[in-house]
């Protein structure tokens, strides 16, 4: 557990490059595109750091017009609660005509004892978002 402000030495060969990461993070990865409408970008993998509260909104478009000038798009809030360990997923707000109606999020927790790799990282729970407010617990 490292604190701001510190200097930490750390074996970093390429195959293997340490990523710190604050406590009360998010991180979202969806699926490798070569091109924004290459194929719908499902499913979601959420990297949550535990520790501390946090929230962010996910913002999505068709990714290839203007649309979203006129409105088409879609936010969907996310927040973790540190005293109750729990990753609440918001109710979807707007839409576009290429959104992914019901959409698979995994979970993956990190704790400030139990580091993981990015890739190959094994999730903890999934759910079938349709735009609903969801609640995961670690």
């Amino acid at each position: 557990r490292f604190e701001g402000g510190q200097k930490v030495k750390a074996d970093a060969p390429y195959e293997k490059m340490p990523l710190f990461v604050k406590e009360g993070s998010i991180i979202p990865f969806g699926p490798d595109l070569q091109y924004t409408d290459e194929k719908p970008a499902d499913t979601l993998t959420l990297y949550v750091y535990t520790g501390r509260n946090t929230s962010f909104s996910l913002y999505e478009d068709g990714g290839t017009t203007y649309d979203y000038e006129k409105g088409a798009y879609s936010v969907i809030p996310f927040a973790y609660n540190e005293s109750t360990k729990a990753l609440t997923i918001g109710e979807r707000k707007g839409s576009f005509p290429q959104m992914i109606p019901r959409r698979t999020i995994r979970v993956v927790w990190i704790t400030p004892s139990g580091a993981k790799p990015l890739e190959g990282a094994t999730w903890e729970k999934e759910v079938s978002y349709e735009g609903k407010r969801v609640t995961v617990k670690l």
